[in-house]
């Protein structure tokens, strides 16, 4: 069985350690799963945001514990820069840096709740999440794939 799996679920619902979700820059309000995620978390990353204290920059990361409103013990909220730049090459990144961040705080069971791009399928996601896991990784990563950039 494949390390990497899409599910079609919920962000709030999906099993695992952590559930991770991007938010960018130039997306206010908060939308899809960060935007979800947020609201069961009773709003701390919103206001993170408010106060100046998360942009959604690449390379922030926000952990979040559950307050019992998620079936995954953690929230990830990682930034993406801004939404209107997003292409594959810069979304790979992306997720492979998420992944290695979840990877550092000791987290095997990941969800990722990705959103495809206009120019790419849902497959695409799968066999990029899967590269980036490479050979003899034990993580087991869930995709939710929400809804497609464009």
């Amino acid at each position: 069985m494949s390390p990497v799996r899409i599910e079609n679920q919920a962000p709030d619902r999906i099993a695992g350690d952590v559930v991770t979700a991007f938010f960018f820059e130039d997306q206010r309000p908060l939308q899809g799963s960060a935007e979800l995620l947020d609201w069961r978390l009773n709003g701390v990353l919103t206001r993170l945001l408010l106060d100046g204290n998360a942009r959604g920059a690449p390379g922030e990361f926000i952990l979040v514990r559950s307050n019992g409103k998620l079936n995954a013990a953690w929230a990830l909220f990682a930034g993406g820069g801004k939404r209107s730049h997003l292409a594959p090459f810069t979304y790979s990144g992306l997720i492979e840096g998420a992944l290695e961040h979840c990877r550092r705080a000791g987290f095997r069971r990941i969800a990722l709740c990705l959103s495809a791009l206009v120019e790419q399928d849902d497959g695409w996601l799968q066999d990029l999440a899967q590269d980036l896991l490479g050979p003899g990784q034990d993580e087991q990563v869930n995709l939710t794939v929400l809804e497609t950039f464009g």
